[in-house]
């Protein structure tokens, strides 16, 4: 059940986000159908102390867990409308309550059956014994799935070998009762129908998708559209695009990758060290090394599988300067103590239905500040309204910012300010707003394409939340957001 669980939520992450109440809601569930389905085998137990009763029971839940896989791509997406809460709550039910229930009720039944091979004189030592093993299987589930299964398999074959050994083992509780021989032909029949569910439950990609890959962290897809010279090729981490380039010669298509050029308002500013965290598809890092060579140019992206779809699709070996780290960024900052950087671009955040919420806390941020130069500047794009109910979240990310940066500002990309869209930060230790509203910019240039977007401080929403390693509400502020809209 374990492996079934830590799977589940790479089902799940697609439609509802990477967030603290997809898992909470999943656990939930199972928690509740593993409470149903021991009550309900003990009782059933009394009634049939049989091995058959076993072979039942894992009969049953090996055949819905075959079915998983082609009931999430024929009906998961039906869920999406009831929200980051109600909807993840809804389809882990659909998804996983019988199975899990059936699962849960394995336990007691094994207890009784254990204790009856010793005329129920032992019925502690049944109970221990049988807790004891559930736990350490609980525990080899875990570290299996975590460790091995999803770096090595994709999800729908981890369920595909999870209802295979609970057919053995129910062939093997059937054999065991000579009453239940007569079932296996059954078992074997409902156990090739599942088979061949998982077989067709593959999802067909668009004629567009080049590329697609479930990794430990996200479902990665390759998409490319047009024709040369406007060809596009965009990289899709679950449900959200994460970047974008001309795959002839590498230019920006997506309008917030543009804004790594901030610091180049500075007359002559010569960049030569830059960190970007979260690669997207590598087109800002390769972006700046085209313009400065000589620049040492690191990337911290937590997921080695979007590295090597950089390196396969996205031109990341042309770019010898650029050099990607696997690895959380707060990790790699602590192992990079003594570096410094003239830009921190931050563009890990997933979206609009998650957000690495460690990733923008006032220690994080301290974090950030003390590895720029003294000039350094810190840029992130964020996914946000400006105003209204839905701006919440940039309210809590200035306050947040405000707190280690004393100079802070912001652009909209898209223009409207009620619109959910995407939000940079500039954060900094100097004064940048006489870039922004006291220079002329000719029209049409990069330089006045970015200062458009600007949004004057008294436009700002205030009284956000402070972010903290102790109390960040950012999942609960985000589901609020995606219910106002």
């Amino acid at each position: 059940m374990m492996v079934i669980e830590i799977c589940a939520f790479r089902l799940l992450a697609p439609i509802f986000g990477n967030s603290v109440y997809t898992w909470t809601a999943l656990i939930g569930v199972i928690l509740i159908a593993f409470s149903a389905g021991g009550f309900l085998g003990g009782r059933l137990v009394d009634k049939h102390p049989r091995l058959s009763l076993l072979g039942w029971l894992l009969a049953g839940a090996a055949l819905l867990t075959f079915f998983i896989p082609a009931l999430h791509l024929g009906f998961g997406q039906q869920f999406a409308s009831g929200g980051m809460i109600g909807g993840s709550i809804l389809i882990s039910l659909f998804l996983f309550a019988v199975p899990g229930a059936l699962l849960g009720a394995v336990s007691p039944a094994a207890v009784r059956l254990y204790s009856l091979t010793e005329k129920d004189s032992h019925v502690g030592a049944a109970a221990g014994t049988i807790s004891m093993l559930g736990s350490l299987g609980s525990f080899a589930g875990t570290f299996l799935s975590g460790f091995v299964l999803l770096s090595h398999f994709g999800v729908r074959s981890i369920f595909a070998g999870c209802a295979l050994l609970l057919t053995l083992l129910a062939v093997l509780a059937l054999v065991l009762d000579k009453a239940g021989r007569k079932a296996l032909t059954q078992v074997s029949g409902t156990a090739l129908i599942g088979l061949i569910s998982v077989v067709f439950a593959q999802e067909q990609p668009g004629k567009d998708v080049l590329f697609v890959q479930d990794s430990f962290y996200h479902r990665i897809e390759v998409s490319e559209t047009g024709s040369h010279p406007h060809q596009q090729r965009l990289l899709k981490l679950d449900s959200t695009a994460e970047g974008a380039m001309n795959p002839h010669d590498g230019s920006l298509v997506m309008d917030y990758q543009h804004y790594w050029r901030l610091p180049l308002l500075k007359e002559d500013q010569n960049l030569r060290s830059a960190l970007f965290i979260g690669a997207g598809a590598f087109g800002m890092p390769e972006a700046l090394s085209r313009e400065f060579p000589q620049a040492r140019v690191d990337v911290a992206e937590i997921d080695p599988q979007v590295i090597e779809v950089g390196r396969r699709f996205f031109k990341l070996d042309e770019h010898p300067q650029v050099k990607a780290h696997a690895g959380d960024a707060r990790r790699f900052l602590h192992e990079h103590a003594d570096t410094r950087w003239d830009l921190i671009f931050g563009d890990a955040y997933a979206g609009i239905r998650s957000i690495p919420a460690h990733l923008v806390t006032r220690e994080f941020f301290q974090q950030i500040a003390d590895h720029l130069t003294p000039e350094g500047l810190f840029v992130m794009n964020a996914i946000s309204a400006v105003q209204g109910p839905r701006g919440e979240l940039l309210a809590g990310l200035l306050t947040t910012l405000r707190a280690v940066f004393p100079k802070v500002e912001v652009f909209a990309v898209m223009g409207p300010r009620q619109m959910t869209q995407n939000v940079i930060i500039l954060a900094s230790r100097q004064d940048w707003k006489p870039l922004l509203t006291d220079r002329y910019y000719a029209t049409g240039s990069w330089q006045e394409r970015l200062i458009r977007t600007y949004v004057p401080t008294h436009q700002l929403p205030a009284g956000g939340q402070l972010f903290t390693d102790d109390f960040n509400p950012v999942d609960r502020i985000i589901a609020r957001g995606l219910f106002e809209g």
